[in-house]
């Protein structure tokens, strides 16, 4: 039988609590709107399924834990493109993250994103009797173009063990089909890994990975307060033009900025959770932001509200 699980989320804060397989933290909302996410997550034996999706764009960082083998897909040709690790992420593309690994994604809108995992043993298993070669390491992260074919498949099983999930189909009860089920996930996961890898990256791009690796664990260190560009850079011992090199080719824009984004979801975040009116100047102060009015208008033009409406909809009524 199936396990399923379906959950919907307007806090980012519980979306990045949901996604299983990694930490996922730090989420910076960029656009103007009300956030709004979904993620489902199936188990077919010893393959894990997850799908998730979100409404606005929005920079979010990644850390790899999971001794678990898993890749990432869109899910559909018409998903845009992201930045993840600094390239360009699109419908052509499989990656398959490795462990103990950090990374930042960006995306430029509505996103839809699918995972599919299996436990190291079953993958090694796997990768050695269906492609007969070597186990690929587990600690590099892979980037993968599949054969049409292989991709087609890999959605196409995704898609039909939700539609099927979903609908209750009972001939998920049987063990023999989530058996056959599970060996179907397991061919459509390996064969990605079969069509070759694209590990071309220069020396620059790894000096960079390590930086906003570093970038990522100083901010979680930091996650609760309003964190600044000087401080950033005499914290990771590099200076403001490489961190904005980096942050320009990991997250598409300046560290100034990106720091300003997360000051105001930090903002948002706790006008969320507290009732009182009279919070907006202390919780607006609490993060830097000493213009009360520049503030205000900043705040309506990211969010579509002002910090008082913020309040008013998530004050106990």
């Amino acid at each position: 039988m199936l396990s399923v699980i379906h959950r919907t989320f307007n806090d980012p804060r519980d979306y990045e609590h949901g996604v299983r397989m990694a930490q996922v933290s730090n989420l910076v909302v960029s656009e103007r709107g009300v956030f709004d996410a979904a993620l489902t997550a199936i188990d077919a034996g010893c393959v894990w399924l997850q799908g998730g999706s979100d409404n606005l764009a929005r920079t979010v960082q990644i850390a790899i834990e999971s001794p678990r083998r898993s890749i990432a897909f869109l899910p559909d040709w018409q998903v845009a493109p992201t930045i993840t690790s600094g390239a360009e992420f699109g419908p052509g593309d499989v990656v398959s993250f490795g462990r103990n690994t950090s990374h930042f994604q960006r995306t430029f809108g509505p996103f839809r994103w699918a995972s599919m995992s299996l436990p190291p043993e079953n993958f090694e298993e796997a990768v050695e009797t269906i492609i007969g070669r070597d186990v690929v390491d587990p600690s590099k992260s892979l980037r993968m173009k599949p054969s049409a074919e292989n991709l087609y498949r890999l959605r196409q099983v995704h898609r039909e063990v939700n539609q099927m999930a979903f609908s209750g189909e009972t001939a998920l009860d049987h063990p023999e089909v989530v058996r056959s089920l599970e060996q179907f996930l397991t061919v459509a996961i390996v064969a990605c890994f079969a069509d070759g890898t694209d590990e071309g990256r220069g020396s620059g791009w790894h000096r960079h990975q390590q930086i906003m690796a570093r970038f990522r664990e100083w901010l979680d260190n930091n996650n609760n307060r309003a964190v600044y560009l000087q401080e950033v850079c005499a914290a990771l011992n590099v200076s403001a033009p490489t961190l904005r090199r980096c942050c320009e080719e990991h997250l598409g824009m300046s560290p100034m900025h990106y720091l300003w984004l997360r000051r105001m979801n930090l903002a948002r975040r706790d006008f969320q959770q507290r009732p009182s009116p009279a919070s907006v100047t202390v919780i607006a102060m609490k993060y830097g932001f000493w213009h009360l009015g520049r503030f205000a208008n900043e705040y309506r033009s990211l969010f579509g509200e002002t910090p008082s409406a913020t309040l008013a909809r998530y004050s106990p009524h």
